[in-house]
Formats: C-alpha cells, structure tokens, sequence
C-alpha cells in the first residue's frame, strides 16, 4: 500500500503509534515529519513558542477503509522536555489501534493520515470499480474509500508529466532548436523558451511548479558523460569557519594564480590542487569541507538536513533531456533525442554517493569586476557523475525516446 502512495508522488513520513502514545493523546513529531510540515507550508515547528498559549490547531484528514473524514489537529510545544514537537489527531483512537503504522502526507496544505495497517487494498477496490474523485475534490464528508484519495493523486500527478512529454515529443519532431544563448545552459535555455517557460531566479521546479527539466548536450562519440548539477545550496555559515564565499575565495584563491576567483571540484576521494576536501560526517548530520593541512577545522559546514531537503525540492519528479549538438552558419542547434524521467530520490543513497565521491562539490566563486578582493558565488553546486544518476532515485527511471 506505501508502494502505492509513493506512486503517486506524494512524499509520505511513516507514523507508528504506541499504546501509550494512543491513551495519552501525545504523538512525537519526527524530525522527518517536521521537515515534511515546514517544505510543504503546514508548520514550522522552529518558530513556535513553547506552552498550551502557542498551540496551533489545524484541519487533518484520515483515510481509513471506512472512508475520509475530517477532524482536527494541534501542533504544538510542550513547557517540559526542552520543548520537543508533539501533536494529536483528535479521534485517532476510533481509527487506529496500538501497534499500527500510519503515512502522513500533505496534499492541498491539509495533513492526510493514511492508516496502512487497516486500510483495503487498492488494487482490489480498483477491480471493483470503486471511484469517486469528485467527491474527494469538494472536500464533503461522506465516506470515501482509500482507492479514491490515491486514484485521484496517480491522475494529478501523473497528468503534469505526460502534458510534458508530449511537449518535447512535439518540440523534437519540428526538428532542431536553435540556441538562443551560448555556454553551458544554452540548451535549457533553448528548451525552456521553446516551451514558453520564463526564465527566474525561483527555486521552484521548472514546469507547471511540479517537474525540474534539467538538459545537457548528449556526449559526441568517445567523449565521457561528464557531471551533471543537481542542486546549488551555500553552507551554513553561522557553524562554519569561513563566513562568506569572499572569505573563502580570499583563503584559497590568490589575485596572481587565479585571477577569476575560485574554480574548483572538491570531493570524498582526494584533495584537490586547492587542498580542498570533503569530509561526510553522518554521525554529526554534517557534511564537512576541510583543509588538508588542518584536517580537524573546517572551511565550511552544510547540515545534512538542508542537503536532503533541497534535493527533494528540486528532485521530486525530474525531466532529464539529451539534446544533439551541431553548428550550421556559426550558430549552434540543439536537436532534443530522448529523456530520463525520475521520481523520488533517496537521501540515504544521497549520502553513500557524495561519500564515494560520485556526488561532488563545485565551487564558483568571481571576482567583482571593480573589487577584486569581493567573490560572487555561482554555486557551489552539487554536481554528480551521470552515468550514476539513477542510483539516487528509488524505482525504476523510465527512459523515453523523442524522435
């Protein structure tokens, strides 16, 4: 049933309840479940005073094979034990039992509890022709089957990426796109303006704010796959030794030998010409950039947590799109042949690939054109080696051919 949920999209936390969580109407607020509340805009448990006065009561919804019901939710801070995040769905001992292990999602900004030890099969309900999405969009209360909630999730989510598909099949077939700009974005540029996607500075996903289109040019015949970015994410500077990307282009990047700024892949495998490294830290939920002739300091820190969720933002559901290069008339064209389509990445193979050096470190830091001791910072990027992209996403990738 969880396979099913995944299906559709939707990122789900697991909830296992105990006895006495149940009698005492208190539930632990995860650390995965507070960061599910505050990237999908439900609560920021952060910011939130602690006492009965800070408490914030919301709208749920439980999923059981009895149907949908409304009830509400608090979320809050108790006075005692440091303030740890709790809440309680009001009737959750009516639908659940000790021992169960419940999904929590969010769809529409409203928190759905999907009891997986106790709700009916999908599948089954589906051969039986039991549908009423309609129902479930006007939020009214009659009972509403599982098969209903996830039936309707599948066609959301799945609508937004075939409409994108079509539009790259369409796009391939009129043949070759012509650069609408130079260097390495070019054909994502070319791609975005073709599907009259503007351009911003958002961190939201590229099409329809659901699905991130990331394109490169396909490797010529011999050449290698090279990198492909992921993510860009600055570290967390109040933890880290450096305090700016200026200080660390200053530390590492001498006017005489780089005159540009500071250029440079740091990885787990080696240090780099800089003296550069990466130190993964999973006992301390930190991945650690570090010197080599100080190998116990560090240069800058990123908590893991700020890595996984910008992954999960920007990875979700992504489009991977291969574009064949040529030049004609001194202008370069792209022609789109085939993309990736992937969906849920995994922050713990995450971890295990930038520990083996597969995801790596891309500092991009120039130097102003008045003051050259002042850096402007590019990245860093996340970049990862392509032939090892599908390693980080849970399922199977699905590759489509456009032409």
């Amino acid at each position: 049933m969880l396979g099913q949920l995944n299906e559709t999209g939707c990122e789900s936390v697991l909830l296992f309840l105990t006895e006495t969580g149940l009698s005492k109407g208190i539930l632990d607020v995860t650390e995965p479940m507070r960061g599910l509340f505050t990237r999908t805009g439900v609560h920021d448990f952060s910011t939130q005073k602690q006492g009965e006065d800070s408490k914030v009561m919301r709208e749920a919804f439980l999923v059981a094979s009895g149907g949908v019901f409304k009830t509400p939710i608090s979320l809050y801070r108790p006075e005692t034990k440091k303030g740890d995040p709790r809440m309680w769905i009001y009737g959750l001992g009516r639908f659940a039992m000790p021992n169960d292990v419940c999904a929590i999602f969010v769809r529409s900004g409203d928190i759905h509890v999907l009891n997986l030890s106790r709700s009916v099969d999908f599948g089954h309900l589906a051969s039986k022709g039991v549908r009423n999405p309609a129902a479930i969009k006007k939020r009214e209360i009659e009972p509403n089957l599982p098969a209903e909630v996830v039936d309707l999730l599948t066609k959301e989510y799945k609508s937004a990426a075939i409409e994108l598909l079509d539009s790259l099949k369409r796009i391939a077939s009129a043949g070759p796109l012509k650069a609408v700009c130079k260097g390495d974005t070019a054909v994502g540029r070319s791609i975005e303006q073709a599907l009259n996607i503007r351009i911003n500075s958002s961190r939201d996903p590229d099409f329809q704010g659901r699905i991130e289109i990331k394109s490169g040019r396909k490797p010529k015949l011999g050449k290698g796959s090279g990198r492909q970015t992921l993510f860009a994410c600055v570290p967390d500077w109040k933890i880290s030794t450096c305090k700016s990307s200026t200080e660390i282009m200053q530390m590492f990047a001498d006017r005489r030998s780089s005159p540009k700024g500071l250029f440079c892949t740091t990885s787990t495998r080696q240090a780099n010409p800089k003296g550069l490294q990466l130190s993964m830290m999973e006992s301390e939920s930190q991945l650690k950039e570090f010197h080599i002739q100080n190998p116990k300091g560090d240069v800058c820190i990123w908590p893991l947590g700020k890595l996984h969720q910008r992954l999960l933002e920007k990875h979700k559901e992504t489009f991977w799109v291969k574009a064949e290069a040529s030049v004609r008339g001194g202008e370069e064209w792209f022609q789109l042949v085939s993309v990736m389509h992937t969906t849920q990445p995994s922050t713990i193979q995450f971890n295990r690939l930038v520990s083996d050096g597969s995801i790596t470190l891309d500092h991009a830091i120039e130097r102003d054109e008045v003051d050259f001791d002042i850096g402007h910072e590019k990245g860093p990027l996340f970049r990862m080696y392509k032939p090892r992209l599908p390693e980080l996403f849970l399922g199977m990738p699905k590759e489509y051919t456009l032409v």
